[in-house]
């Protein structure tokens, strides 16, 4: 067999990354046969017993065949209950056996009918299987076969070891956790992840109901942090807590503690997470901490001083945005974490410190039996229950939220200074205790893991090993800058059924598996132990307490307050002077350049650390990608805005090297086109928010080569914004629009095709004239569809358009607007539906009327209509654009070029009000809430940047919000 490409086994990949790496496996995954186990079947008498789950017997008479191929029976003597040991036992490899053959199982028996009684088919098929001895079946399903029984006799073999070193250690363990050596085992639980050809944690239960955790591999870990914890105790009042450890080399033992989920302590939470944080910890998520009755304890320790994930290249930066993000107190997993898929709206929370409630879910599916004990048979998957994921929007919720935040700040920040203050102690405290320790190094998330392994159970690859080894080498997909020998060592254990585990050394930068030499790591645990202490100051403080808010709020939903400005807090006689606006553009310079990080290469722009969109269902601290929403384009173009205002060259600088390097993308194409497609193709959400930013960057320096490549960028994405998308192509953020209108308004030549248009006209009386759903704003709303046609009128006067424009018109007057003459959001009868913004409201609507009276479609008192509208209602107090009061003086102002008179009192109002420099400045440094944490354009520092610039040069008709250039 050889690998050959397959689109429908790597549809991520084209044929020249198979190649490169993919293919360069095969010679390795060839060598993967079935493993033969030489394991034959007795006779069994299981048949009748009752089956708790379809092919229980089945299953039963395969775990009772290895256990009698692997029990010792002297260990009898050992075990307080032989028997019902053993019935425990075999049912855990009974279930395991069930889940590697239920899906050849319901394939097989659809070919073996006998009858017209489903259920009688069950019955015959059933008793076959284990009458032949499964001899029929395991030459079919040879692949999944020899794979199960191998890792069924791999686990039974590590049960018999785990009894056999307890009990030449019985006295250690006694001494160590009062257990005593007359106490015989009554059980183990080794039901979680095997690693290392079969071995897993368990956990054992002796007589008396005393229990004790066995690992199968070496604690020094867990040892070194009691050690740690045991010195740390005396800088700190309150003291950590940590397990009982008896570390016998490769392998030990820990106490077992009870956890104690009604004593939670967000202080002592965050004195842990800044500990976790010293440590350079990973995976230390909720199932690896405890609350327990002496505050919260990690069970788990072997991801201390995880290293940077390995990759080839040495171009890369150590100390890059990623890399900071991996090694700050969010990569630790102690704080939230939303885990969120893309196609779905179900999440869960893994974070030690989040929430998990009725709302948490899991976002990965799982296999459902239906009708499983006939020959009807499905193996399909769950059904999620429908839960609401949007963001909570709930007062009293944002009050725990808070609150649970800042009590862990508090202790985050404590521990913090502690450490700080008495640095080289801890230091010293460290490399003492964690000397020659043995750790684990986590390559890829154990969910990816566990996707190769189940769809190696379906029943094509369980009888064709062509097939298993196309689906295994998948594995390559994730590792593709990796050394070869990671992922060749990935393959070999996934094929055993193992989750691959790779080892490190705490003062080494070897990483092994199987006692094997694996790869190199470019710094040793140790050495970025030594960076991470270096670099501690209240700097970084600061920075960690940024990370820790914006995970806290990552589910809050976006901050909305309106409130009616009265004429009494308007100060005739104020004044924005110069030099206030001055100091406050150089307040947000300040805050964006402080703030600066490489990426992970050097020939990509630089860039931040801060809120990122999980597929619009949350935000987490991430690195800001390239999207003109909350991405790193925006903060550029405003530096350089800000640069040449106050003619600060360093300003300048910044924002000429951003724009060089994705003009030399561009010209050179060192980028992966279907990368940059995935990112979108929406006005905010992709590529074209990088290509207007570049042409308004050329516009205000000068700079015609910026331009004319920002120009010819465009011919990248010509067809996908074409192309029929699930994404709504009427969504001014994610769809293709937006987009389309940036290009019309940059590039004069533009036009598109009439057939296009009809298309898209045709496309548009469907939403509208559908009515389900609907909502009247500009970014997600019908308005969006007029503003769209109405930029396009303006080249091309075509008759249906300017009838779609008057229909959305008429729709907006007698399906939006209420009794009080204000078009609300939606069309429903709900209070407090209508809103000042831009994104949802008046003011987005203000610019869609003025496009379409600016083209003759509308009349002049439609639009003085709608400004009206935003003069008599309360407006947003908080400063950002997207929907926010700077959006509203922003659409104003573009509004007022022809309606002056209408718009002056508005404007002044804003201008003295919330959109003042003072009262921007001090939103942003209260430092509540995620927009005062971001850099971003739309909702965040840079959106204020932008303002404040265009209040000290009225000229300035920049406006991301119109695409004015």
């Amino acid at each position: 067999m050889v690998l050959f490409y397959k689109k429908e086994v790597y549809p991520e990949l084209n044929k020249s990354d198979f190649k490169e790496h993919i293919l360069p496996l095969y010679d390795f995954i060839k060598e993967l046969s079935e493993p033969f186990s030489g394991f034959i079947l007795e006779d069994s008498d299981l048949i009748e017993r009752e089956e708790l789950y379809p092919y229980h017997n089945s299953c039963r008479t395969i775990a009772e065949g290895i256990w009698r191929y692997t029990w010792d029976t002297k260990l009898n003597k050992y075990i307080s209950n032989p028997s019902e040991f053993k019935e425990a036992t075999c049912e855990l490899y009974s279930q395991v056996a069930f889940s590697y053959l239920i899906r050849s199982f319901a394939k097989d028996i659809k070919l073996f009918k006998l009858s017209d009684d489903c259920n009688t088919d069950y019955e015959i098929y059933t008793t076959f299987l284990i009458k032949n001895k499964f001899q029929e079946f395991s030459q079919k399903y040879h692949v999944i076969w020899e794979r199960c029984l191998n890792l069924l006799i791999n686990r039974a073999k590590s049960i018999v070891e785990t009894i056999k070193l307890i009990n030449q250690n019985r006295d250690k363990i006694e001494k160590t956790f009062d257990i005593p050596i007359s106490n015989k085992i009554v059980s183990i639980n080794s039901s979680g992840d095997t690693h290392n050809k079969g071995s897993s944690v368990s956990v054992v239960n002796f007589e008396e109901e005393l229990r004790l955790i066995y690992k199968p591999r070496s604690i020094s870990g867990e040892a070194g942090y009691s050690k740690l914890i045991e010195k740390l105790n005396h800088l700190v009042s309150s003291k950590f807590s940590a397990l009982k450890v008896l570390d016998l080399g490769r392998f030990g033992f820990t106490s077992y503690i009870e956890k104690n989920e009604m004593n939670k302590n967000m202080k002592e939470a965050g004195k842990i997470a800044a500990l976790m944080y010293f440590l350079n910890s990973s995976d230390m998520h909720y199932s690896n901490i405890y609350w327990t009755n002496d505050g919260p304890i990690p069970i788990d320790l072997e991801t201390l001083f995880h290293p940077k994930r390995i990759a080839n290249s040495n171009l890369e930066n150590f100390n890059n945005a990623y890399y900071k993000i991996e090694k700050s107190v969010y990569g630790t997993g102690v704080l939230p974490i939303h885990l969120i898929k893309k196609s779905s709206d179900i999440s869960v929370d893994v974070g030690f410190t989040g929430v998990r409630d009725e709302n948490s879910n899991s976002p990965f599916k799982t296999f459902k039996i239906e009708d499983g004990f006939t020959s009807n048979i499905k193996v399909v998957w769950q059904k999620q229950n429908e839960i609401d994921n949007s963001l909570y929007n709930d007062k009293n919720y944002e009050k725990f939220i808070y609150s649970n935040c800042n009590e862990l700040i508090e202790g985050f920040t404590e521990l913090y200074m502690t450490i700080l203050n008495n640095k080289n102690y801890f230091i010293n405290c460290v490399l003492e205790s964690f000397e020659n320790s043995k750790l684990r190094y986590i390559h890829n998330m154990t969910y990816r893991y566990e996707q190769i392994l189940r769809i190696l159970t379906d029943s094509e690859p369980s009888k064709n090993l062509d097939i298993a080894h196309m689906l295994l080498s998948r594995i390559g997909i994730l590792s593709m800058t990796s050394n070869k020998n990671i992922v060749l060592s990935e393959c070999k254990q996934l094929w055993n059924g193992d989750i691959p585990y790779f080892s490190i050394s705490f003062d080494q930068n070897t990483v092994e598996s199987e006692n094997k030499f694996i790869n190199w790591l470019p710094k040793s645990p140790k050495e970025e132990f030594i960076i991470k202490m270096n670099s501690i100051s209240l700097e970084d403080l600061n920075r960690q307490i940024e990370i820790i808010k914006l995970a806290f709020v990552a589910k809050l939903a976006d901050p909305h307050r309106d409130e009616k400005i009265l004429e009494s807090e308007i100060n005739d006689n104020f004044c924005i002077d110069k030099k206030t606006i001055e100091n406050s553009i150089s307040y947000f310079t300040n805050s964006l350049t402080q703030r600066i990080m490489n990426d992970r290469y050097n020939h990509l722009p630089k860039t931040w650390i801060g809120p990122v969109s999980q597929y619009g269902k949350g935000w987490t601290p991430g690195v800001l990608g390239y999207d003109l929403y909350s991405g790193r384009t925006g903060p550029f173009l405003a530096l350089l805005l800000a640069g040449k205002l106050l003619k600060k060259q360093n300003l300048i600088d910044i924002a000429y090297e951003f724009f060089d390097k994705v003009t030399k993308i561009f010209e050179e194409k060192t980028y992966d086109l279907r990368n940059v497609l995935i990112s979108g193709t929406g006005a905010f959400s992709g590529m074209p928010g990088i290509i207007w930013s570049l042409y308004t960057a050329g516009k205000i320096t000068g700079n015609s080569k910026w331009q004319s490549t920002a120009l010819k960028a465009f011919t990248l994405i010509d067809e996908e914004i074409t192309k029929e998308k699930k994404v709504d192509f009427f969504d001014m953020i994610s769809g293709n629009s937006g987009a389309i209108v940036m290009r019309y308004k940059i590039q004069e030549n533009y036009s598109l095709t009439e057939k296009f248009i009809k298309e898209k006209v045709k496309e548009a009386y469907k939403i509208i004239n559908s009515k389900e759903g609907l909502s009247s704003g500009l970014a997600h709303g019908i308005s969006q569809i007029m503003y769209f046609f109405a930029i396009i009128y303006k080249k091309q006067k075509l008759v249906y358009v300017k009838d779609l424009i008057e229909n959305i018109h008429k729709i907006i007057k007698s399906s939006f607007t209420n009794e009080q003459n204000l078009i609300e959001i939606y069309m429903s009868q709900e209070k407090n539906n209508v809103s000042s913004s831009w994104c949802n409201g008046l003011a987005g609507l203000l610019v869609a009327y003025y496009e379409g009276y600016k083209v003759g479609i509308l009349s002049k008192d439609e639009v003085i209509d709608i400004i009206k509208q935003i003069e008599s209602i309360p407006l947003s107090v908080v400063p950002i654009l997207c929907h926010g009061s700077l959006g509203i003086y922003d659409s104003l102002k573009y509004v007022s070029k022809d309606f002056d008179e209408e718009t002056h009192y508005l404007l002044m109002k804003l201008q003295k009000t919330t959109c003042s420099p003072t009262y921007i400045v001090n939103y942003f440094k209260e430092g509540k809430g995620r927009y005062t944490l971001s850099p971003g354009l739309m909702t965040g520092q840079t959106g204020a940047l932008f303002h404040l610039c265009k209040l000290l040069d009225v000229e300035i008709n920049v406006s991301p919000l119109t695409f004015e250039v």
